[in-house]
């Protein structure tokens, strides 16, 4: 027992002497940060062996923290979530095909499950030595009493579930009383996902006013990562969530690392829930980038091709009950197709070819019209044959592309600008694949409302 005692304090103090992570307020880097972002999820629901999603959370500090997780549909809009408790150093993995099929994490506090009869990762007996299990405040809130678990069973769960699953496929949901997602017809839920720290059990959105004022927090203290894998097709990609940081209102960072840079950010400055929080930056968190460079192969041994996974902010807030819409046929929001400036491909011998550009957004006209990323997200192939999206016209096999993903919306608070994030997956069929994120090339600037 001194043995594991003296370790423990040799890792406290090898942590203490300078082991942290170097975070930099508006560089979206692999440290820890206050909001998770999955960029986009896909899960077959019509098959167990086909293509899901895993994702992580875990918690980089040795204090207990609240993750918030909330489910968005491809065309930004809130549907369900849930909280997961953490002690200092925990670990969540979480497969997005168990939450369509109404198996949610179960996590307790020290206070709800002193006996750690029902979540091993919290209680005295199972936590590690260095990490902290508390009676975390806000347990008596929508979640339940003291005496319950977070996430305990729920009667109304079933309906959730049958909204979630109808949502996210682009299909009528009884408790939208709309569609709030896109309809490919193949069976596959898509969506994204964000994770943030907050201070009390909660069933608010990041959409819903208040929240940042009232539950989120501020501390960079979240990392993970996420994972595509689909049986089926001996397919398996992955990488880091994006990790979104915070500043302190006031106190720079808090959390894992030291802060440089513009923070804490100011009313007026691009945030990452900017479209939330009316351009007041409430949320604190740092945009994501808006130009972005990758490769593409389509060809050779990469004879499944690539594809692009790409977010986009819709950077307005819902409209309308919720931000539904009917369920005809496209039927999407009014902001859709959402625009980019330029999409250029290069070939291995230089030639630029314009793939996806906008009239509004080029002077002088230099071609046609196209909208090649029309979701706040979506997979899309570079090789063609996409269903909502315009197809591009690359004609090599191999190359890289810039994309250029910023554009104005009548009546947003940021111009010109629109933070974004590619993920690049390249496979060849019923072989191997490889994923990864594309090259950030600029981020927003810092600048007013106009």
């Amino acid at each position: 027992m001194m043995r594991t005692v003296l370790v423990a304090v040799a890792m406290l103090g090898l942590m203490a002497a300078g082991g942290s992570a170097h975070a930099e307020m508006g560089t979206i880097d692999a440290v820890p940060a206050a909001t998770l972002l999955l960029p986009y999820f896909e899960v077959n629901l019509n098959d167990v062996n086909g293509v899901t999603t895993l994702f992580s959370i875990n918690n980089a500090s040795a204090t207990a923290v609240l993750a918030h997780v909330t489910l968005w549909t491809d065309q930004g809009i809130p549907t369900f979530n849930f909280d997961v408790y953490l002690t200092g150093y925990d670990v969540q993995t979480i497969n997005i095909r168990d939450i369509f099929n109404g198996i949610l994490p179960v996590t307790a506090d020290d206070g709800a499950d002193p006996g750690d009869t029902s979540s091993p990762s919290s209680g005295i007996s199972n936590q590690g030595l260095l990490s902290q299990d508390i009676n975390f405040p806000g347990v008596t809130g929508p979640c339940g009493d003291p005496s319950t678990l977070y996430n305990a069973p729920d009667p109304t769960l079933p309906a959730k579930i049958a909204h979630i699953k109808n949502a996210h496929t682009g299909q009528f949901s009884a408790i939208l009383n709309g569609c709030s997602g896109s309809n490919y017809g193949d069976g596959l839920a898509r969506g994204y996902i964000t994770v943030d720290t907050v201070n009390s059990c909660t069933l608010l959105f990041p959409s819903d006013p208040g929240y940042f004022q009232s539950v989120a927090t501020f501390q960079n203290a979240l990392w993970g990562d996420y994972f595509f894998v689909d049986s089926s097709q001996n397919f398996a990609q992955g990488d880091n969530l994006v990790h979104i940081e915070a500043c302190q209102p006031g106190n720079g960072f808090i959390g894992v690392g030291n802060g440089a840079g513009h923070c804490p950010l100011a009313p007026g400055d691009y945030s990452f829930y900017a479209r939330y929080v009316a351009g007041a930056a409430a949320d604190q968190r740092e945009p994501l980038a808006t130009t972005y460079a990758t490769r593409y192969l389509n060809g050779g041994n990469f004879d499944g091709g690539t594809s692009l996974l790409v977010w986009r902010d819709t950077k307005l807030p819902p409209s309308g009950p919720a931000g539904v819409h009917n369920c005809a046929v496209p039927g999407p929001p009014a902001w859709f197709p959402l625009s980019q400036t330029d999409v250029v491909s290069f070939d291995e011998e230089e030639n630029a070819t314009d793939q996806c550009f906008l009239t509004d957004n080029v002077a002088p006209v230099i071609g046609g019209v196209q909208s090649c990323f029309p979701l706040a997200t979506q997979r899309i192939s570079t090789q063609g044959g996409n269903v909502i999206a315009e197809d591009m016209n690359i004609t090599t096999n191999f190359g890289w592309l810039y994309l250029n993903l910023n554009f104005s919306i009548a009546g947003d608070l940021f111009p010109g600008v629109a933070q974004s994030w590619v993920h690049t997956v390249m496979d060849a069929e019923g072989r191997f694949s490889v994923g990864f994120a594309a090259i950030q090339l600029a981020r927003p600037p810092r600048f007013a409302p106009s």
